[in-house]
């Protein structure tokens, strides 16, 4: 569960980061007591580590690369670089279209810009768009980060036109960098690479380009092929002899070329309404991304402790304020975890979430339990048209993702009554708290915000809210210093 305000700070924190941060610890620590060792640290992350990073984007040192998808299904798919090309794209098209496969296409701008009538066939055929740079600078990730940032939102811009945005972005040549990820958390855009590449180096060595793409595959593979023509007297009969023997190979092992986003089960594109801003909210990327999975994670080991607790406490804890004839709404619903005991103890619900999909996954299960009484809005809680307020508002582990609090406690009030309740749980700041911040950064590039008790009060003091409960808790089972925070304030009659 998530806010729906985006005033959340990203955080582009990966493994190399800390690696950076444990070489200078390391020969600090030389300097002070084997100064004639203190080069050592230095030149270990120079030879080995800092270029495992650079060129094995699957090692996800620099940031999460996703390269392949679940083995369980029999499927693989093909992804073409470099293109469009009007050498070869119609070529291909066509030689897809007869075999009715689909496949992905990590376009760059430069030259979609050139033959935009390739991007519309390929979007019309029923193939997907990826992002894969402007200009296709081979030295883009020596670049510095807003350079990297300018190529990346202006191949969105020409893709814009076509009424698509990527949300896949593949880096030119696979190499990544320490700026990619901070790039690409802004642009809202993750990080596509490939389990198997036949390293064709763009199409300039066809010799046995099908053997290569095929040694090794299996299910779940993202493969690695190039759409664009090296220059002239490319043999384009042969390159589709390849392709053909990539698909036959395909088959002869049980398998089935698929829609790249079939194989990863997240969205690689989405449509783009006219006037709408082409950069996506990365906070709605991620969990639209994880939403048909994100029920499984809350039962893991690792999180249903804090999750289980968080559970009990809310259901001691929301009949003091919640009473049948009441409205609520829920702020960062998710996939419902809360919104279905909320909706069967009042009159309605509304529960907002900037993910669609998560939203779409809470509307089925309120179908299967015959609860009649939810609406749902995905957006932000500024974008919600103003409306009969509500008796509770209520949020459950989202708040921890919002900057500003007391700027989003003073876009609450105008949807509460006057004596109505703002009743939430979220994180509180503690010594272990500060490595699950770590860790969600590492894993999702957004910081997530603690705050204690004393900090909490004020907060809704100062936006016009009255606090009558502030208590932390948590797991019995190895939460003991209270890792997260129960909160419920009355809305004052005027802002102090």
């Amino acid at each position: 569960m998530r806010s729906s305000d985006s005033e959340y700070t990203l955080c582009p924190l990966a493994p190399a980061h800390l690696a950076v941060l444990g070489t200078a610890a390391a020969t600090a620590a030389l300097l002070a007591f084997r100064p004639r060792f203190a080069f050592l640290p230095a030149a270990l992350f120079v030879l080995f580590f800092l270029p495992a990073a650079l060129f094995l984007p699957r090692l996800r040192l620099f940031l999460p690369v996703i390269s392949r998808g679940r083995r369980s299904r029999p499927l693989a798919a093909l992804t073409f670089d470099d293109g469009p090309d009007p050498e070869t794209t119609p070529l291909l098209l066509n030689f897809l279209e007869e075999r009715s496969i689909r496949a992905a296409f990590f376009v760059t701008g430069e030259k979609a810009e050139k033959h935009p009538g390739l991007v519309r066939d390929i979007l019309a055929r029923g193939h997907e768009i990826g992002n894969h740079s402007f200009s296709h600078n081979v030295f883009l990730m020596l670049r510095r980060r807003k350079t990297l940032e300018g190529e990346i939102v202006r191949c969105q811009k020409v893709l814009a036109v076509h009424g698509v945005r990527p949300l896949a972005f593949r880096p030119p040549v696979g190499v990544t960098s320490f700026g990619l990820f901070g790039a690409l958390l802004r642009t809202g855009l993750y990080c596509v690479g490939f389990s198997r590449k036949p390293a064709d180096y763009g199409n300039r060595r066809l010799a046995g380009l099908s053997r290569r793409a095929l040694r090794g595959l299996k299910a779940g593979d993202v493969i690695l092929l190039h759409d664009a023509s090296p220059g002239p007297g490319f043999d384009t009969e042969r390159w589709l002899g390849e392709m053909e023997a990539v698909i036959l190979g395909l088959e002869n092992r049980g398998l089935k070329a698929a829609l790249l986003s079939e194989v990863l089960q997240r969205p690689v594109m989405e449509p783009l309404p006219p006037g709408v801003d082409s950069s996506p909210d990365p906070v709605r990327v991620f969990y639209d991304a994880l939403a048909e999975r994100y029920d499984r994670e809350q039962d893991l080991a690792f999180f249903s402790p804090v999750r289980r607790a968080e559970e009990e406490r809310f259901t001691a804890g929301i009949g003091r304020f919640l009473r049948p004839a009441h409205s609520v709404l829920e702020i960062g619903a998710g996939t419902g975890r809360f919104t279905l005991p909320l909706a069967g103890r009042c009159r309605r619900v509304l529960a907002v979430d900037p993910s669609p999909r998560m939203l779409r996954l809470l509307e089925s299960k309120a179908r299967e339990k015959g609860l009649g009484n939810i609406e749902t809005f995905s957006g932000r809680v500024g974008d919600l048209p103003i409306r009969e307020p509500f008796d509770v508002v209520c949020s459950f582990s989202s708040f921890e993702y919002i900057t500003d609090l007391p700027g989003l406690f003073r876009k609450i009030r105008p949807f509460l009554k006057d004596g109505g309740v703002l009743y939430f749980i979220t994180a509180r700041r503690s010594f272990f708290r500060f490595f699950a911040q770590v860790g969600n950064a590492l894993r999702q590039g957004v910081w997530l915000h603690a705050r204690g008790r004393r900090r909490t009060a004020a907060l809704l003091e100062r936006a016009g809210f009255s606090p009558v409960v502030l208590a932390s808790f948590g797991s019995k089972s190895f939460i003991r210093s209270g890792a997260l925070l129960e909160a419920a304030a009355i809305k004052k009659e005027k802002t102090p």
